[in-house]
This record gives C-alpha cells, sequence and structure tokens, in this order.
C-alpha cells in the first residue's frame, strides 16, 4: 500500500476545481500584499468587488493560510540559497587564503634570508611579510566569523590591506577563476 503525499498547501488541493486553481494562482502571484479584491478584478476583467461566490471560495479553499505558507516556503528557499552561496564563497576565500600563506612561506623559504645582503632582506622582507602577516589575519578572520546561517557579510570585519596586498589577492582571485574554467 503505497501512500501519496499530499500537496503542498499553495499546490492545487484534492477536489479544488482546476477553474478555482487558477483565480487562486493569480492571487498568489500578487505577492504579499494579496487581497482577494485585487485577485477579483484581475480574473473578472472588472473594477467591482468580490462577489459572495468568489469570497465562499476563498473562505472555502483558505486561500490566506495556504498563500502565507508559500510566502514562507519562499522566504526559506531563500535563506537557505544564500546561506549555501555563502557558505561556498568562504570556502573559496579559505582555499585561496591558504594558497597565498603556502605561497608567502615559499617564498621567504626560497629567498634564503641568510644568505641575502642587508639591502636586499630589507627590500624583500615588507612585502612578504605583509602579504603573508594579512593573509593570515584574513585567515584567522574568515575561521572565526559567524557560520552562513548566521549570514555575516562576507566582508566585514577585514583589515584595511595595502593596495599593493589587495592587487597580489586580485592576482590569487583570478588565478583561481582561470583555473576554473
Amino acid at each position: 500500500m503505497t501512500e501519496t503525499a499530499s500537496p503542498k498547501p499553495w499546490e492545487q488541493q484534492p477536489d479544488e476545481p482546476p477553474e478555482w486553481y487558477d483565480r487562486f494562482h493569480i492571487y498568489l502571484n500578487l505577492g504579499p500584499s494579496r487581497s482577494l479584491t485585487a485577485a477579483y478584478r484581475a480574473w473578472a476583467d472588472s473594477k467591482g468587488n468580490p462577489s459572495k461566490t468568489a469570497s465562499n471560495r476563498y473562505n472555502k479553499w483558505n486561500w490566506v493560510e495556504r498563500a502565507l505558507a508559500y510566502d514562507q516556503a519562499t522566504r526559506e528557499e531563500k535563506a537557505a540559497f544564500e546561506a549555501a552561496r555563502e557558505a561556498e564563497a568562504r570556502e573559496r576565500r579559505l582555499r585561496r587564503l591558504e594558497k597565498i600563506i603556502e605561497d608567502s612561506a615559499a617564498a621567504l623559504d626560497t629567498a634564503d634570508l641568510k644568505n641575502l645582503s642587508p639591502q636586499e632582506a630589507r627590500a624583500l622582507l615588507p612585502s612578504l611579510r605583509l602579504l603573508f602577516s594579512s593573509a593570515v589575519e584574513l585567515q584567522r578572520r574568515e575561521l572565526q566569523s559567524a557560520p552562513a546561517s548566521g549570514h555575516v557579510p562576507a566582508a566585514s570585519g577585514w583589515p584595511e590591506l595595502d593596495p599593493e596586498i589587495e592587487k597580489i589577492l586580485d592576482m590569487y582571485a583570478d588565478e583561481e577563476i582561470a583555473d576554473s574554467e
């Protein structure tokens, strides 16, 4: 024996005539500020008020409750989509930051600081140190930020970065985009 799932409230209900479901759909599509009068005027191409029959069907088929359920489901769907999108963006930022940290550490290793002249070291270290420390700080803040469900905007709380560091971060973002294509 198989059970059939009952339709969602905003879908056509058992025994609901197609004509009245179509009218309900007009009502539903009017959005949260919908009214029976506005829906009636749309389907009846009239400037008058709803007929008694329309009012009875509106109540019989629970249009208000069904529309509220639809509005709530739509909000939840949008929130879930936004949370997933923010989580994906956060993961991309974390991957990018990890690569910057690894590349900065590799550059420091390659620089062979012990064998550089003081002038060479002074020229190289500020940029590498700034890049490395900025990436670590961004990563720390990203990892401590609220989960996607808290829906904190991605850029909130990020430190002001040196324009040169911004260029490097943009370069890594461009590389990531090129690699994904």
